[in-house]
């Protein structure tokens, strides 16, 4: 079950509306040993310096510092003190199972798009949005189906749980939080049966986004 919604969450939304033309997408939320929240986000901007200034006022962050820059985009590390909403609505997420797909932040709010393992999982998430007195409107709702995982990604639906699976659990963390033996228990195939999984998925997407896709229709048959 995927989901489309947008969120009235204060997050970076102060910097977003004095520089207007700044784009944010979150990569990462971590939280940490005494239970402070690290926000990683990509920022998109025509104004870096800024967006930089106006976050250094945010009331919802702190300590903002910038990882990686690109021509176009900039990466930012930054600590998250905007009363815990987000760290309720993250905890939410790992209760129910989902998976955030897309999170946008711009000058006009947050607009997140996420991945429900069932009708009761989404449920659940609405219920502990309106216990947090977080304001969402739902935009869209669809079903996707293994077709338009091959379809679209070049992925099956195995595949695609292999991938967001090991996401979810800190597989590709540095240092990884998970190893293919849990994840191989997890789905309850044998070790051989995730190494090969995602390895293909890998090769899949890889191929799909920085070259040609070389996987035969062999390959989707896990």
């Amino acid at each position: 079950m995927i989901v489309r919604f947008s969120v009235q969450e204060r997050t970076l939304l102060q910097a977003l509306r004095e520089v207007p033309t700044t784009r944010v997408v979150w990569e990462d939320m971590n939280i940490t040993e005494d239970g402070g929240v690290v926000l990683l986000f990509w920022a998109e901007s025509d104004d870096f310096e800024a967006f930089e200034a106006a976050m250094q006022n945010d009331p919802t962050v702190e300590s903002p510092r910038t990882v990686t820059t690109f021509r176009n985009r900039r990466l930012y590390q930054a600590e998250y003190v905007g009363g815990g909403r987000a760290k309720r609505a993250h905890s939410a997420l790992v209760e129910t199972g989902a998976i955030i797909q897309e999170c946008v932040g711009t000058h006009n709010g947050w607009t997140l798009q996420i991945a429900f393992p069932s009708h009761d999982a989404l449920q659940q998430y609405y219920t502990i949005f309106d216990e947090s007195d977080i304001q969402f409107t739902p935009l869209e709702k669809y079903e996707q189906s293994a077709d338009r995982l091959l379809d679209e990604f070049g992925l099956t639906a195995k595949q695609e749980q292999m991938l967001a699976l090991a996401s979810d659990r800190g597989y590709f963390d540095v240092p990884r939080k998970t190893d293919l033996d849990e994840l191989a228990d997890e789905l309850g195939i044998s070790h051989q049966a995730a190494s090969e999984r995602l390895r293909r998925a890998m090769d899949i997407l890889v191929g799909r986004s920085v070259g040609t896709a070389t996987a035969s229709t062999s390959e989707y048959e896990h």
